[in-house]
C-alpha cells in the first residue's frame, strides 16, 4: 500500500510540474512514516531553504526549490514534537518528503520551557550530559538549544551520537558556531550531515523560534547572510505576526537597540518583526542584557562542561517563554547531585547562637531538580528530638533556620539532621554532629574559644550570588556586591554592620557587579556588566552620581576598577577611562586599544603605570595620568590570563597561561619567570611575603615559590570545585580563585571546593579546614583579627581568628 502511494505521488508530482512535494501527517502509529488513513496536518510551514508555504487542508506541500537548496525542512507547529527530523536531505531518490508529528503537552499552552547550552566544546561523555538529560525530563521542558561550538570533527560526531532527541528525551536543535565550520567541501558540509540545515524555524508554547547560522568561522561557508536573510523574511511573512520571536544564534550580531541584521545587498529589521530575545553563546560567559528602548533581551550563557573564558561558572539556562517574551531565566550549575552543607551548627567553631537561638545555614544544590521545602530536626545525644525548624531560602543555594536553645546545654554534643524534598518529590536527608560553645553569654553571638583557630562570629545572606566582589571594610561598613546572570533582579551593592552582619543598605544596580568594588572618601564605587558606574554615598547608600561608560559591543564588562588619590579607573577596551571620583567626569580615556574577550582580573596600579588586559588580546600598561599606551605583551601566553597582578618592591607579580612573571611596571619585560607545571589561569592575585610567592591555581589547589630562587616549596592540593569556573577546566579540578591572605605565620584562603582553609606559610599544612558548602570565588579580607568572607550563595562572613 505504501509502495503503490510513493508511486502515485512521486507521478503526480512529475505531472504537476513541482520539484519537491511532500506532506506534514499526525504520525498515530509512531513509526515514523506517513499511511493511509494517517491525518494530514494544514497550515504548518515547510521550507527548501528560502521558499515558506503552508500545507493544504490534507496536510500537502508543493516547494518549488532554488538553485543552492540541499534540504526540505518543517517548522514544528506548538503542541507537537517530531516523530523523526525536522529536515529530509534532497535527494534524486525521494518521491515524497514527509514529516510525521506528534503531539507533545509541554510545547503546547500559553508559555513554553527551554534550555540552552553552548560551546560545550568536547568529544567525551561526562555527567553534565546526565543532568541535562533529568533536568529536562523533571521539569516539563519542552526542548534544548545548543547555541554552536560544538566543536571541530571530534565534538559535532560526538554530539551527533551522544547529545540526542533519543539519548536525551526531549527535541534538541542546533545552531552552527565558528569552530563548526570545518574541512570539507564547504564550511557547513559536515554539520549539515549530522545536524541538518543551519537555518530554520519552529513553534513552541505562543512563541516562534528561528535558528540562525554564524557569518563564518574557521572555514567558510557557502551561505551567504543575504541568503539567511532572504529565508527569514519568507520565514517571518508565514508567521502570526502577533507571535513573539526568538532568534538563536551562537554569536550576538550587534549590540544596537536597532537590531537590523545587514548583509551585502539585503537587510531585516527585527524590531519590526516583534523581536523579543537573541540567544546566543560563544563568549563563554554568563551575561543577561535587556534593552530600554526595545524591551529586547539579550541572553548568553557559559558552557556546562567547563568554566568559562572569563571564570563564568559552568551551567545551563532553563528560560521561560510566554506571549510577552522572555518570562523567566535561571541558571542551573552542572555536576552536583544532593550537596546538603550545613554550615551553622558544624563540628565547634562553625555554631552561632544569637538572642537565644541557635542559628541554621545550610547550602543545598541539585543540577538535575530544584528544592521544594527543608527543615532540620536536633537530637541530643540519646537521640532524643528536642527542636525542629523549618529552612527559608534565600537563594538557590542558600537556607536559613533556627531553633530556640532552652533545652540545649552548653558544651554537650548534638545532632542537626537536615531533611530536603526537592520538586521532584525525591527525598534525602543528612546528618551532622555539633557542638554547642561554651562562651555563649545571653544574647550575643559567638563561637567555641579555641586557640590558633577560626571562629564563625555571624553569617548573613544578602539575597544575590557573589562572584568576585570581594568584601571590603570602610567606614566602619562591610560592602559587597552581588550578580543576577538571569533576570537581572537580585544585583547590586550592599553594605553590612561587620560587627554582626546586619544588612545596613542595599542599591539594586541595572546589572550584575562581578569585579572588585572601590572605596575613596566615604564614597563606594563599582561598574556593572553593562559598563555603568556606580557612586554611592557610603553612609546610606544614596546615588552620587551614575555613568554609562558607553560600552557598544561585547564582551561585557567583568574587570575590576581600582581608585587612587581621587581618581577611579574603570572600564575596558574603547571605554577603559579614568574618572573623577567626587563628580564623575572623564579625565582620560582609552584611545589605543579594543577588542578580544573579557579578563576577570583587577587592574594593577604599578607606580604612574596602570595594568590592564583582555584576553585572546593582550596585557597593557598604560600612564595613569594620560591613558597612553606605554606597552603591550601578547607573548608567552600573557594575551590569555585571568589573575590580577600586584606590585611589589618595584615589581609586577602577574601569571600567564602556566607561568608566572616578573616585569618592570615601565617597560612590561621580564625581569624573572617561574615556568609554571601548573594552570594559573584563575582570577586570584599572587601574595608576596618576605619568604615566598604563593600562587592559587586552576587545577591543583595553592603553590608556593622561594621569592629569592623562584623554587617550588610546596603544593597545597583543595578537593574538586563544586562549580567550575577556571577557564576550560572541570571535573577534578581543585580550583581557588580566591586569593591567599597571610595573618601572622597562618595563611588564609577559600576554594571552589566550598571549604575555607588555614594552613602554614612554610610547610603549607592544614592547620584548620571549615566546611562551607559553597564555592568561594571572592577574596577574603582581614582586618586584625576579623576575616571577611562572601559565597557564591550570597552568604557572608565575619569569622575571628583566635
Amino acid at each position: 500500500m505504501r509502495l503503490i502511494f510513493t508511486v502515485v505521488f512521486a507521478f503526480l508530482a512529475s505531472a504537476a510540474g513541482a520539484q519537491y512535494k511532500g506532506k506534514v501527517f499526525l504520525d498515530e502509529n509512531k513509526n515514523k512514516t506517513w499511511e493511509s488513513g494517517e491525518k494530514g496536518m494544514k497550515g504548518v510551514s515547510v521550507s527548501d531553504g528560502q521558499n515558506v508555504l503552508k500545507t493544504d487542508a490534507e496536510g500537502n506541500f508543493s516547494l518549488p526549490g532554488h538553485a543552492k537548496n540541499r534540504f526540505i525542512f518543517v517548522t514544528v507547529p506548538a503542541g507537537y514534537k517530531l516523530s523523526a527530523k525536522h529536515y529530509l536531505k534532497i535527494e534524486d531518490k525521494v518521491a515524497a518528503y514527509n514529516f510525521g508529528l506528534l503531539p507533545d503537552p509541554t510545547s503546547a499552552g500559553s508559555s513554553v520551557k527551554m534550555l540552552q547550552i553552548t560551546d560545550t566544546e568536547t568529544f567525551k561523555y561526562n555527567d553534565w550530559i546526565a543532568n541535562l538529560k533529568n533536568f529536562s525530563k523533571k521539569q516539563d521542558v519542552s526542548f534544548i538549544v545548543h547555541t554552536g561550538d560544538i566543536c571541530y570533527e571530534k565534538g559535532l560526531n560526538f554530539h551527533a551520537s551522544q547529545v540526542t532527541p533519543e539519548a536525551l528525551g526531549k527535541q534538541i536543535f542546533y545552531c552552527i558556531g565558528n569552530h563548526d565550520l570545518v574541512k570539507g567541501a564547504y564550511g557547513e558540509e559536515l554539520f549539515e550531515e549530522l545536524f541538518g540545515p543551519v537555518y530554520y524555524s519552529f513553534d513552541a508554547g505562543p512563541a516562534h523560534f528561528i535558528v540562525t547560522p554564524m557569518r563564518s568561522g574557521d572555514v567558510q561557508p557557502s551561505y551567504t547572510v543575504d541568503e539567511v536573510i532572504s529565508w527569514m523574511k519568507n520565514d517571518l511573512a508565514a508567521t502570526d505576526k502577533n507571535k513573539p520571536v526568538i532568534i538563536f544564534n551562537h554569536d550576538l550580531l550587534t549590540y544596537n537597540d536597532q537590531f537590523v541584521l545587514k548583509g551585502k545587498k539585503d537587510s531585516i529589521n527585527l524590531n519590526e518583526n516583534n523581536l523579543k530575545a537573541w540567544v546566543y553563546g560563544h563568549w563563554h560567559n554568563n551575561f543577561v542584557r535587556k534593552s530600554d528602548k526595545t524591551g529586547i533581551q539579550y541572553v548568553s550563557t557559559a558552557s556546562p562542561s567547563m568554566g568559562g573564558i572569563d571564570n563564568s561558572a559552568a551551567q545551563f539556562l532553563s528560560i521561560e517563554i510566554d506571549k510577552d517574551g522572555v518570562k523567566e531565566i535561571k541558571p542551573h550549575y552542572t555536576y552536583l547531585h544532593d550537596h546538603l552543607v550545613v554550615n551553622s551548627p558544624n563540628a565547634s567553631d562553625m555554631v552561632l547562637v544569637k538572642d537565644g537561638q541557635l542559628m541554621i545555614s545550610a547550602n543545598i544544590y541539585d543540577s538535575e531538580t530544584t528544592v521544594k521545602s527543608a527543615k532540620s530536626i536536633i537530637y541530643d545525644e540519646k537521640g532524643n528530638q528536642i527542636a525542629t525548624s523549618p529552612l527559608v531560602a534565600n537563594t538557590d543555594w542558600s537556607w536559613y533556620g533556627k531553633v530556640p536553645v532552652t533545652k540545649m546545654s552548653k558544651g554537650k554534643s548534638y545532632t542537626i539532621q537536615t531533611e530536603v524534598i526537592y520538586h521532584d518529590g525525591r527525598e534525602y536527608i543528612q546528618k551532622q554532629a555539633f557542638t554547642m560553645p561554651l562562651n555563649t553569654p545571653s544574647g550575643k553571638i559567638s563561637g567555641l574559644d579555641k586557640a590558633g583557630s577560626l571562629a564563625l562570629k555571624w553569617v548573613n545572606n544578602i539575597k544575590g550570588s557573589v562572584w568576585k566582589a570581594s568584601p571590603i571594610l570602610a567606614g566602619g561598613k562591610l560592602f559587597v556586591a552581588t550578580i543576577d546572570d538571569a533576570n537581572n533582579l537580585k544585583c547590586g551593592i550592599t553594605a553590612l554592620d561587620p560587627a554582626t552582619g546586619k544588612i545596613l543598605w542595599h542599591y539594586k544596580t541595572r546589572n550584575s557587579v562581578k569585579n572588585a568594588l572601590s572605596y575613596d572618601g566615604g564614597i563606594v564605587l563599582g561598574t556593572d556588566m553593562e559598563g555603568f558606574t556606580y557612586a554611592l554615598k557610603a553612609a546610606n547608600g544614596t546615588l552620587i552620581w551614575k555613568k554609562d561608560l558607553g560600552m557598544k559591543s561585547l564582551p561585557g564588562y567583568i574587570s575590576g576598577g581600582i581608585v587612587d588619590k581621587g581618581i577611579y579607573y574603570t572600564g575596558y577596551g574603547s571605554y577603559l577611562q579614568a574618572l573623577e571620583v567626587a563628580s564623575g567626569n572623564t579625565i582620560w580615556i582609552n584611545k589605543d586599544w579594543n577588542g578580544g574577550e573579557g579578563t576577570p582580573e583587577k587592574m594593577t596600579l604599578a607606580g604612574e603605570v596602570l595594568i590592564t588586559g583582555s584576553n585572546w588580546q593582550s596585557l597593557f600598561g598604560h600612564d595613569r595620568k594620560t591613558g597612553k599606551l606605554l606597552w603591550k605583551r601578547s607573548d608567552e601566553g600573557l594575551r590569555f590570563r585571568s589573575s590580577t597582578g600586584i606590585y611589589a618592591g618595584g615589581k609586577v607579580y602577574i601569571t600567564g597561561l602556566n607561568a608566572i612573571f616578573i616585569l618592570d611596571p615601565l617597560t612590561g619585560k621580564n625581569i624573572g619567570k617561574i615556568e609554571g607545571t601548573y594552570d594559573f589561569k584563575v582570577m586570584a592575585t599572587p601574595l608576596i611575603t618576605d619568604k615566598y610567592l604563593i600562587m592559587p591555581t586552576s587545577t591543583d589547589g595553592v603553590v608556593a615559590y622561594d621569592l629569592k630562587t623562584l623554587k617550588e616549596v610546596w603544593n597545597r592540593p583543595t578537593g574538586n570545585a563544586l562549580v567550575y569556573s577556571a577557564p576550560y577546566t572541570g571535573p577534578e579540578s581543585g580550583t581557588v580563585e580566591s586569593t591567599v591572605v597571610k595573618y601572622g605565620n597562618q595563611l588564609l584562603f577559600a576554594a571552589s571546593d566550598g571549604h575555607l582553609y588555614m594552613i602554614n606559610e612554610d610547610s603549607g599544612k592544614v592547620l584548620q579546614k571549615l566546611n562551607l558548602g559553597a564555592p568561594v570565588f571572592a577574596d577574603p579580607a582581614i582586618n586584625g583579627k576579623q576575616l571577611f568572607l562572601a559565597d557564591f550563595a550570597g552568604n557572608v562572613y565575619g569569622f575571628e581568628i583566635k
